[in-house]
């Protein structure tokens, strides 16, 4: 079978360099929230529940309907997400992320409910999945877009735009929790 050889078009040749630039990047900021949640110490606070917000799905025939997750706000403009689960103390105690102040743990005096979060990088959370997919993602496309053979226009734009849509589903993701 002879393999069909061709030259990179110029839209691609011009802009390869700045798609690798930015796929540098999403996995340099990836690094830092990885680097933020699980190794750099975690700041404790006292803090109250001021509301919280159910978030409800319904079953296939569109009837009953089941809360999914609750999303709780705090007085000190703290916000966090547990799946299925109610706190239902309003005096509780928060740890946090240094630098981009993400809810690790929620205890109150009676009870830990960290276990029950679903928020940020945790490993019930979605969001943890989301940027694991995405790392994968990104170091395929990196090892397509280094490699030494040309790439067509067609697997240019499809990088592009399936990173673009994963980046999407997870600050989608990060909004709803």
């Amino acid at each position: 079978m002879q393999e069909r050889s061709f030259t990179e078009k110029k839209f691609v040749t011009n802009n390869k360099k700045k798609v690798i630039n930015i796929l540098y990047l999403i996995t340099f900021l990836i690094s830092i929230t990885f680097i933020d949640y699980y190794l750099l110490p975690k700041t404790s606070a006292n803090d109250t529940i001021d509301y919280y917000i159910e978030n409800v799905g319904k079953n296939r025939n569109g009837r009953s309907k089941n809360i999914v997750s609750y999303n709780y706000y705090t007085k000190k403009r703290n916000s966090f997400s547990t799946k299925n689960f109610l706190v239902e103390e309003d005096a509780i105690e928060i740890e946090y992320t240094l630098l981009l102040k993400s809810v690790t743990a929620v205890k109150s005096k009676d009870a830990d409910y960290t276990k029950y979060l679903i928020n940020g990088l945790n490993p019930n959370g979605i969001e943890l999945y989301c940027c694991f997919v995405i790392l994968i993602s990104v170091a395929l496309s990196l090892k397509i877009l280094l490699s030494k053979k040309a790439v067509s226009e067609n697997t240019f734009y499809n990088i592009i735009c399936f990173n673009g849509f994963l980046l999407f589903v997870t600050f989608y993701m990060m909004s709803l929790f």
